[in-house]
């Protein structure tokens, strides 16, 4: 399949930021590409990446078949999804959704694809009623948390790119009556301190915002209260 390498032996630079990598990229061309490369597999393949002093990794070489966007049937993917907020009286809480995966269990944000027109906003409040099984629940969009861009795999192996838009929602009530979709794999909701929930909603593309989340709504509940 071959490999991604650089002339001369000199090694391939990588980025974590996107935006860095365009820019870096635009220096050398004036109609410059960037590779998205699915770095989790690449490693238990046996790449080793290094950090360099300009904060920039960098490797030998990565196979071919570990480069998303190189890869037959990789497509890009836009989906949205939020967290809904309940400010109770010892604080604001955090729901989240606990699915099943190939690896197992984990505690993730409640998000789905768009579907065609759809905005991002009026998708994240759909998913978010429909994952969690609340069909009536009030949710306000209070503010946007950003987007996140990660690769992926689909169950039948086909590359993706994802980019993620994430709210935060205020909801005047706790509910406990939750009725999750059993046929996207969610097997509970509850309920979460923002520490508790940057804590167990690690997913790697999502624990940035999960710690920034903590630490806006720590802040926002000293100020109330």
């Amino acid at each position: 399949m071959g490999a991604l390498e650089v002339r001369g032996g000199r090694p391939v630079f990588l980025s974590r930021h996107e935006g860095q990598a365009w820019q870096v990229a635009h220096r050398s061309s004036e109609d410059p590409a960037v590779l998205y490369i699915d770095v989790s597999r690449a490693r238990r393949d046996g790449c080793f990446f290094e950090r360099n002093a300009q904060g920039l990794w960098q490797t030998r070489s990565v196979p071919i078949r570990h480069v998303l966007n190189l890869a037959d049937g990789f497509a890009e993917q836009v989906s949205a999804g939020g967290i809904p907020v309940w400010w109770g009286p010892e604080g604001p809480l955090l729901a989240l959704i606990r699915v099943q995966r190939r690896s197992g269990t984990s505690w993730e944000v409640a998000k789905g694809k768009l579907e065609p027109g759809e905005s991002p906003e009026t998708a994240a409040v759909r998913e978010v009623r429909e994952e969690m099984g609340c069909p009536g629940l009030p949710l306000e969009i209070t503010s946007r948390l950003g987007y996140i861009r990660y690769g992926f795999h689909t169950p039948d192996g086909s590359p993706r790119l994802k980019t993620l838009h994430m709210y935060l929602m205020d909801t005047p009530q706790r509910c406990t009556e939750f009725a999750p979709s059993r046929r996207e794999g969610i097997l509970e909701v509850d309920w979460f301190d923002p520490s508790e929930a940057a804590r167990i909603c690690n997913h790697r593309s999502l624990r940035p915002l999960m710690r920034t989340l903590r630490d806006t709504l720590a802040r926002e509940w000293a100020n109330r209260s």
